[in-house]
Order: C-alpha cells, then sequence, then structure tokens
C-alpha cells in the first residue's frame, strides 16, 4: 500500500467521525448542557490520549515558554469553541452548522494577513468573497424554528470560526517543537477546567440518559476526539497538510447525509448551493496553495 492510499484512508476517518460528531452532539443536547458534554468528552478524551503516549512512549515534556501558548489553544480553540459549536447545534442543529463551520479557512486566511503578513492576491479575494455569500445563502435559507432562536444559533457558529482560528495560531508555533500527541494532549488538558467550571451553572438531565446517549458520549471521546486527531495528523504526515485539508471539506456532506438518515432532518435547497459555494471556495483556496507550494 502507497504512502497516498494510507494517507487518503487515514484522513477519512476525521472525515468520517467529525462529521458525525455534529449529529452526536445534537442527540446529546436533549440530556446535557453543552459544556457538561465537553467536559466528559474530553476527560474521556484526554485519559485514553495520557494511555496512547505512555504505550507509545511519546515525550510529555512541555518547555514553560510555550505553556501560554497551550492555555490559549485549550482555553478559546477548544472550551470555548465547543461552547460556540454546542450551544450553535442545539439552535440551528447539526447540518447548517457544520455548513457554517466551513468558512473557517477563510477566516484563518484573513488571520494569517493580519498576524502573519500574508500578502493578499485577487485569488484570495475571490476565496474569501465567496465563503461570505455561501455563508449569507446558509443563514437567508433557514426557515427552521424562531427568528430569535436562528439569530443566536448563527451567531454562535460565527463565535466557533472565530475561535477555531485562535486555535490555528496557537496550535501553529507548536508543530515544530513536539510531537502531534503531545500537543492535542496538553491543549485537551488545559480545556477540562474551564468545561467543568461551567457544569455548575448548566441544567443537566443525568437521570434522563439512555443506553443511546452513552453511545453517542463514547463516541465523541473516542473516534472523534482521539482517533479523529490522530488520524488527521497521520494524514498530514502522509500525503501533507493542504491535501489533508482538501478531504476535509466532505464534513459538512457526512454531516448532512448522517442527519438526514439517523435524525430525519435536512436543508433546504437555498443552504445546499450556499454550502456548495462555502466548499468551492475552500477547495479553491486548497489547490492554491498547492500550486504555491509546487512552484516554491
Amino acid at each position: 500500500m502507497t504512502h497516498q492510499t494510507k494517507g487518503i484512508l487515514s484522513v477519512m476517518v476525521p472525515v468520517v467521525t467529525w462529521g458525525i460528531s455534529f449529529v452526536s452532539i445534537e442527540v446529546l443536547l436533549d440530556v446535557l448542557g453543552p459544556m457538561t458534554i465537553g467536559a466528559i468528552r474530553f476527560t474521556m478524551a484526554t485519559a485514553l490520549l495520557y494511555l496512547m503516549m505512555k504505550q507509545k512512549k511519546v515525550s510529555m515534556t512541555i518547555q514553560p515558554k510555550d505553556r501560554g501558548l497551550f492555555f490559549m489553544a485549550g482555553s478559546i480553540g477548544i472550551a470555548l469553541y465547543f461552547f460556540f459549536e454546542n450551544t450553535g447545534i442545539r439552535y440551528i442543529s447539526a447540518a447548517p452548522s457544520s455548513l457554517i463551520l466551513a468558512a473557517i479557512p477563510a477566516a484563518t486566511l484573513v488571520a494569517e494577513m493580519v498576524f502573519y503578513k500574508r500578502k493578499a492576491g485577487w485569488m484570495d479575494f475571490i476565496i474569501f468573497s465567496g465563503s461570505i455569500i455561501g455563508v449569507f445563502m446558509i443563514v437567508s435559507g433557514d426557515s427552521g424554528g424562531s427568528g430569535s432562536d436562528r439569530l443566536i444559533g448563527y451567531l454562535m457558529m460565527v463565535g466557533a470560526v472565530l475561535t477555531w482560528v485562535v486555535y490555528s495560531i496557537a496550535s501553529k508555533p507548536l508543530f515544530g517543537r513536539y510531537d502531534y500527541l503531545t500537543i492535542i494532549f496538553y491543549q485537551f488538558f488545559y480545556s477540562l477546567p474551564f468545561f467543568w467550571l461551567s457544569v455548575p451553572f448548566e441544567v443537566n438531565h443525568f437521570s434522563a440518559i439512555t443506553a443511546e446517549h452513552v453511545v453517542h458520549m463514547v463516541f465523541l471521546a473516542v473516534f472523534a476526539s482521539v482517533l479523529g486527531f490522530y488520524y488527521y495528523a497521520r494524514a498530514m504526515d502522509l500525503i501533507g497538510v493542504t491535501e489533508t485539508s482538501l478531504f476535509i471539506n466532505l464534513i459538512p456532506i457526512v454531516t448532512i447525509v448522517f442527519s438526514l438518515l439517523y435524525l430525519h432532518k435536512g436543508i433546504s435547497l437555498h443552504q445546499w448551493i450556499g454550502g456548495t459555494v462555502v466548499l468551492l471556495a475552500v477547495t479553491l483556496d486548497g489547490k492554491r496553495q498547492k500550486q504555491v507550494k509546487d512552484t516554491a
């Protein structure tokens, strides 16, 4: 089996697990609060990562100067991100939420211009404009629920996009200094206090938890968190960051299909078109980056 084939098989793990995770979160929100879901999910995931690192003998030592970056990624990029994402799904459901998050690469592009002085060209403008137009179509095509609920839900997803950008900025300097498992372990670890401190302030119905809810929580912790992040890193090693990101664009499609099959919820034609515009813009960005890399 070639490295290319191994890389493609690896990246399909996060594509499927992260796509389904939106639906699992929507199911769990019936009985648990957004941060309670995160607290249980990432406590389980952190424990599993610890066991993996011990088994693989991965170093757990980090430099004091990098603790601030780990703290930023854990507190904002994970804890606050999943507060926004989980809460947003409560108000607008899984499928449109995943489509909004497809605009993350465009937001990251803007952040790189601001923080890393990246020069913007006409292609960057097209990519960013396409993402904004697509997101607008997704939002305007939503007729479900009350207007105030939709507003809250989409504002939460915008918050998720922005906090993921913070996560990317905080994580970027770490990848050259640590094993990927070390990075995500400490990011998960630093997120835990923020999750657990929020639990007492949420309304949780622990007595209403069923076997179905337990299965979804285990799926989020084991498959979406530990295996998803692990195989995403493996794919980047095998086929490169740019090529991996192109496959990640399939996540909203997985979410929409699984939401339709499991929750019997779909999206409007208007939202399909908007989502397609966003995904095309992101794919165009990936191809542009690949061309830059090939000619460098």
